[in-house]
């Protein structure tokens, strides 16, 4: 896909997400989030052979049980939770390949001072996945990183954002650099995506399945595109969005993130900013530039919430409610628009930086997004209502985001915010 592509491409997907205000992983939500992912089949897109999906994908907490299991049957140490990335990543078909792009990121890794633990198989289920998507199907794995050298959360999660950068450019001028693809990587969050159907995914990917997969929240995705041939990356969700809409300023967007690259700073990054750029990829869909805006700032210090306000900003000007009652976001609106123009949907965004998970519905208002609160402690979003069998009487608050609008669940206080 190229620029041409991009300002054509159209959607209408299907997105939600279920989170746990007791912040409690199980493997409840991953099923649930499953179920209400094969509810949205009349969402997505389906190839000429009627069984390649568009894309579907689950964004979740990373499952420790999972893969501490695994790591035994294999004779290694338990994880160092709070100090080990793990990253889902697309290979090459080719196994020659294969080994050269592995090298490549391992590489990059020992020159950054990280450790490689290991690299882990994805199980899977290839009798589920359409003929198109068979044809095109990367290798899946799981590489398991240790980062001793931080200690913080946050930096943590900015080497890994560093080191994926790194990857990027030092594989560029592979033969193979297009069919390398880190869906995710990162100590909080993991990314199960792909080619297919909403209702396969869970029976493609054999992890789905196994109720040592905990997590406390979990986003999915269904999409649907008509203007772009589907990829296997394109699925989403993307590495922090899921994304229903389209950006239809996206032009506009990417040559002004690509005009600052030479003058953005921040002390967080250590004097490394150069390594960080480009900040946009004109090859890659909308939803994925808005990612990686998303992902820059979040990196930088902003929170989810912050950095959604940023790049989707409400219609705030003569706002009878702002204007009254929250002069201050009225200023935090002013300040920003000189230094990030607004990523024009109509788009419907939810996000997860692992901590806080959410959704806003930008200015245009043209995306469905319902939300609901029950009395045991769970918050849901979704496109439409019904996806998940649900006891009315247990539901203690519910309601429709509007134009601008944005509601946030913080795992780690469960308050859930609506705005």
């Amino acid at each position: 896909a190229d620029l041409n592509d991009i300002l054509a491409e159209r959607g209408a997907c299907g997105v939600g997400f279920v989170a746990n205000l007791s912040n409690e992983p199980s493997f409840n939500v991953v099923r649930d989030a499953l179920t209400a992912l094969g509810c949205m089949e009349h969402r997505g897109g389906c190839g000429s052979d009627n069984d390649s999906g568009d894309g579907a994908g689950l964004m979740s907490g990373i499952p420790w049980d999972l893969f501490d299991d695994w790591a035994s049957k294999e004779g290694l140490a338990p994880f160092e939770r709070t100090h080990t990335g793990v990253g889902m990543v697309f290979l090459p078909q080719n196994e020659n390949s294969m080994a050269e792009a592995k090298a490549a990121v391992e590489k990059v890794f020992t020159d950054e001072g990280l450790e490689v633990l290991g690299w882990r198989p994805v199980p899977f289920n290839l009798s589920v996945v359409g003929r198109n998507a068979k044809e095109t199907m990367p290798n899946i794995l799981q590489i398991f990183v240790r980062i001793a050298k931080e200690d913080d959360a946050d930096d943590i999660e900015r080497e890994l954002y560093i080191c994926r950068k790194l990857i990027e450019r030092a594989t560029k001028s592979a033969s193979w650099a297009d069919e390398l693809y880190f869906c995710s990587l990162s100590s909080r969050t993991i990314i199960y995506k792909g080619m297919l159907r909403s209702e396969v995914l869970g029976q493609f990917y054999l992890d789905l399945k196994n109720e040592l997969y905990k997590s406390p929240f979990a986003i999915y995705h269904r999409r649907f595109s008509t203007n772009t041939s589907p990829r296997w990356p394109l699925a989403q969700p993307m590495r922090l969005l899921g994304h229903n809409g389209e950006i239809n300023t996206i032009q506009g967007n990417l040559n002004w993130m690509r005009s600052r690259e030479a003058t953005i700073q921040s002390p967080v990054w250590r004097g490394r900013e150069n390594e960080l750029r480009p900040f946009g990829d004109p090859k890659a869909s909308d939803s994925a530039n808005l990612d990686s805006a998303a992902e820059l700032l979040l990196r930088s210090g902003r929170s989810p919430a912050e950095a959604m306000m940023m790049l989707v900003p409400e219609a705030y000007k003569n706002h009878p409610t702002l204007s009254v009652k929250y002069p201050e976001v009225i200023d935090f609106y002013e300040y920003y628009k000189g230094q990030m123009e607004a990523w024009d949907g109509p788009a419907l965004l939810l996000f997860s930086d692992g901590r806080t998970v959410g959704a806003c519905l930008d200015r245009n208002g043209l995306r469905p997004a319902r939300y609901w609160k029950t009395s045991d402690g769970f918050v849901y979003v979704a496109s439409e209502v019904g996806v998940i069998p649900m006891d009315e009487s247990k539901v203690v608050m519910k309601g429709r985001l509007g134009p601008g609008m944005m509601i946030t669940v913080d795992l780690e206080t469960g308050q859930v915010r609506i705005e």
